[in-house]
């Protein structure tokens, strides 16, 4: 039997969060077949058909009680087995009158709501519950009538009862589940920042000393005099130190910035470009922007820069607008600037022809995530670029 533990990163399938109270409810179902046979055994009301009976509604019970974790969502959705157990229940309850029968059919309604939600389960629930009242109808007297009317009253909030329990396990799940992946997140954060603290203690200051004694290496080098083809070594190791220690640099950046969450990080990298570029950015951001994966809002950030970068070179513009919005699976990035815009929005051949190398980059960003880039001359001039992105569901749909 699989487990139902929740598995961080990996999408959970809904009926996994109510598998152990199909289970129970189940397992009471066969409990309840059992005793309401040995009952009528012992009081020799028991016949062929009765066994029968039970041996038919056996099967709806035992199935889920043993195999709800691997198959429960093929069970779940499969309105001809819902119907079959209904029909059973309906023959049982028929075939093994008795008090016992009530727990019976307040059990499998109880399943149903859990399963199908409140309407189904309440509209199966009134069928089994009139079945109750005729069963009980021939021997009821004036006392015993309003125990049957309570009884399948209770049948009936038991659907209800039931469909609410359903609701809150998956809530409960879903809870769960998020609390799980954003427990996984922030340890892969607090690594990264572990790792960009060790690397900055030891070799980022210890390249930035070897920059520095290359530097004066190569100077004094050329002062004295030396060959050039010693100088020309100098000058060799003097670039290599500087570009170790601008990677080092670069890979400690990309590290702390990977411990900031997405909004901050895109909030400071607009309000970073405004400052050194002197052209005002507008942000909004969907607060749900916060929630998307580390991956995905890296390759948000690299848009939102290589826009802003293209509004500097090319737009002369005097604002900026920059939206993120999250909603039905997808996340759209739309920045538009009153700047000179581009004529008919041209295709991305003849931008890439025009040296847009990096629109270019962007397009393959956003395709590479089943997504689409759209740009068009909004009302009044400038340039609109929307970028479309399908997000991976990371919550499991609550019924």
């Amino acid at each position: 039997m699989g487990s139902s533990e929740p598995v961080p990163g990996a999408e959970r399938p809904a009926h996994v969060a109510i598998s152990r109270v199909i289970r129970l409810l189940s397992e009471v179902r066969l409990a309840t077949l059992a005793l309401a046979l040995v009952v009528a055994l012992v009081e020799g009301a028991a016949g062929g058909a009765d066994l029968w009976v039970v041996l038919l509604a056996l099967p709806f019970s035992v199935f889920p009680a043993l195999t709800w974790d691997s198959s429960g969502a093929m069970l779940s959705r499969s309105g001809i087995l819902l119907a079959c157990d209904l029909v059973t229940t309906v023959l049982v309850v028929q075939a093994l009158s008795g008090d016992i029968m009530t727990v019976y059919a307040a059990a499998t309604v109880a399943l149903l709501g859990v399963v199908v939600g409140a309407r189904l389960a309440l509209v199966m629930a009134s069928a089994i519950a009139m079945v109750l009242v005729y069963v009980n109808a021939q021997d009821a007297t004036g006392a015993t009538w309003l125990v049957v009317t309570v009884g399948s009253l209770g049948v009936m909030a038991m659907a209800w009862a039931g469909a609410a329990l359903g609701r809150s396990l998956r809530a409960h799940d879903v809870a769960a589940h998020e609390a799980a992946l954003a427990q996984v997140r922030r340890a892969a954060t607090l690594e990264r920042v572990r790792i960009a603290r060790d690397l900055h203690d030891t070799a980022a200051g210890d390249l930035a000393g070897a920059t520095m004694l290359s530097g004066t290496l190569l100077a004094r080098l050329t002062s004295e005099g030396v060959s050039e083809r010693t100088i020309a070594l100098a000058r060799q190791l003097d670039e290599a130190c500087r570009a170790a220690h601008l990677d080092t640099r670069t890979a400690l950046g990309e590290l702390r910035r990977a411990g900031a969450q997405p909004v901050d990080d895109l909030t400071e990298a607009c309000e970073r470009w405004s400052r050194d570029v002197g052209t005002p950015v507008a942000l909004d951001v969907d607060p749900r922007y916060g929630d998307v994966d580390t991956d995905v809002a890296a390759d948000v950030r690299a848009m939102v820069l290589e826009l802003l970068e293209n509004v500097r070179r090319h737009a002369d513009a005097r604002r900026v607008e920059v939206t993120v919005r999250v909603a039905d699976g997808e996340l759209t990035l739309t920045v538009t600037d009153d700047g000179r815009g581009m004529a008919a929005a041209p295709p991305l051949d003849a931008l890439v022809a025009d040296g847009h190398f990096g629109l270019q980059g962007m397009d393959e960003r956003a395709h590479g995530r089943g997504g689409r880039v759209v740009r068009e001359t909004p009302p009044g001039g400038g340039l609109r670029t929307r970028v479309t992105l399908a997000l991976a569901p990371d919550v499991v749909e609550v019924r």
